[in-house]
């Protein structure tokens, strides 16, 4: 099912912040969009690409076993 631009989006930005390694692939059929659909909402919404969200989870998780 098809949801509403501002539905997904906000849907999206939740699903991306619950599992940071999902990828595009994965969101657009969660969503039943195009890849590029999902590609257009994460440039829309500031949210960095797979590689970019890997990395800063990487760096974070990294930052505070430094600081422990």
């Amino acid at each position: 099912m098809r949801r509403p631009k501002g539905e997904r989006q906000q849907l999206l930005k939740e699903t991306i912040r619950q599992t940071p390694f999902i990828t595009d692939e994965e969101l657009a059929k969660k969503f039943s969009v195009s890849i590029q659909t999902i590609r257009l909402d994460r440039v829309e919404l500031n949210i960095p690409e797979l590689r970019e969200r890997i990395k800063s989870v990487a760096t974070s998780q990294w930052n505070e076993t430094v600081k422990s």
